[in-house]
């Protein structure tokens, strides 16, 4: 099962299509919020995957919620935009959240950095913005497989 994610899109969708142009072992697109909406544009080119999305401080529209837990492959994923949690000054709030909830990974975006870490075995990941990068960077996503009930994450960016 590879899961693709990305956050912080910011209304710049193209690289978000680009990638999934390119790699059809996509099953599930995740979206970390800040233009949320901008998944509309993108399920109108790939309407055989499946999608959640979650809004974030840049969202304003209420029927998107601003985190969920959701379940893939037996393993139990925290999603959020971050902001809420403190997550630009330390992680401990939301590494807190995800250990209170049970979960297997804790997913994020808002600082624009891609971060991969883990607490007491639970992955806490950030792809990174694939709208944009601080710094003058690259556009970053991750992808995330389930294998032999493991995650194996890879950072990437587009090209």
């Amino acid at each position: 099962m590879s899961i693709f994610v990305f956050s912080d899109s910011h209304g710049i969708t193209d690289g978000i299509i680009k990638v999934l142009k390119k790699n059809k072992n996509c099953e599930l697109v995740i979206h970390l919020g800040d233009f949320a909406k901008d998944m509309d544009r993108v399920k109108e080119n790939f309407e055989n995957l499946k999608y959640e999305v979650i809004r974030g401080n840049n969202d304003w529209d209420r029927d998107i919620p601003a985190e969920k837990i959701i379940e893939v492959m037996g393993k139990k994923f925290f999603i959020t935009h971050g902001h809420q949690y403190g997550v630009k000054y330390d992680y401990q709030r939301i590494i807190n959240k995800g250990k209170i909830l049970k979960v297997d990974a804790v997913l994020f975006g808002h600082t624009h950095v891609p971060e991969e870490i883990f607490s007491d075995g639970m992955l806490v990941l950030n792809p990174g913005s694939i709208g944009r990068p601080v710094y003058g960077g690259s556009q970053t996503y991750c992808v995330i497989d389930i294998r032999e009930n493991k995650f194996w994450t890879e950072f990437r960016r587009v090209k």
